[in-house]
């Protein structure tokens, strides 16, 4: 008993911290924000789950909806196949350090097997955050974890200065500024596409030439090659296999 008492009078919590129940009556955790379990992210939930830790999800704002759905749109078009792509899904990034599942607003995967109701537990191909509305704090602390958990892509889209930051574990990140162009992985080379201008992430004109206009072109441009293959082997002309590859890749 006495060494209860003692324990109350140094302060020393004599019961496990309280993770569970109204959340305005939680502990709080080491860095100052209440703890909270897997079971509070749930779809549709506004909570993120870092190391044990509860994060309210940053409100989007018009633009960010934007971007995030041009560059689903783009990764849709051309990923190989056997991709998915998903936008503001929990991801499992737990570790000896504490439960977390934080949502990244897209990601391309490649080991989806089948769609479940359940957080993400893999390694994404491609992540992709778009700061807008968020706190640099918030947006560093998710993609230190991600580079933690070895994720191999992450794309950062500052929106208000329309530049793609992309970030590798273990080397310096490169930003891609307006003007220039950012290259694809090469998951993303279904149709060919190396490189896209950075103001295709950002403007929804630019951003259609390489998603429905650029796929209606690509397949008339396919057409318009066999269709001339086709004439030259009527007319008895053999083509070398070396010269129907051109023919076929050609884009003009």
């Amino acid at each position: 008993m006495l060494a209860g008492m003692t324990a109350r009078w140094n302060g020393i919590p004599t019961r496990p911290p309280r993770n569970t129940g109204p959340i305005e009556l939680r502990d709080f955790g080491p860095t100052g924000r209440r703890l909270g379990t897997p079971d509070d992210c749930y779809d549709g939930s506004p909570w993120e789950l870092h190391r044990g830790e509860l994060i309210e999800q940053m409100g989007s704002k018009e633009f960010h909806g934007i971007v995030m759905a041009l560059l689903a749109a783009l990764f849709r078009t051309h990923a190989r196949e056997g991709f998915t792509v998903m936008t503001d899904v929990y991801c499992d990034l737990s570790d000896p350090a504490g439960p977390s599942l934080r949502a990244p607003d897209v990601v391309l995967v490649g080991d989806l097997s089948s769609p479940r109701n359940d957080a993400y537990r893999g390694t994404p191909v491609l992540a992709v955050e778009i700061r807008g509305t968020q706190s640099k704090r918030y947006l560093e602390e998710k993609v230190k974890l991600y580079l933690e958990h070895e994720w191999p892509w992450v794309w950062i889209a500052h929106a208000e200065r329309r530049e793609l930051e992309v970030v590798r574990p273990g080397t310096a990140s490169i930003t891609y500024r307006p003007g220039a162009e950012v290259p694809l992985l090469p998951e993303l080379d279904k149709h060919g596409l190396g490189a896209v201008p950075v103001a295709a992430l950002f403007e929804e004109r630019e951003a259609s030439r390489f998603t429905d206009e650029w796929v209606r072109a690509r397949a008339q441009s396919q057409a318009h090659a066999r269709a001339i293959l086709a004439v030259l082997s009527a007319r008895g002309i053999a083509v070398p296999e070396a010269v129907r590859a051109r023919v076929l890749a050609c884009e003009d």
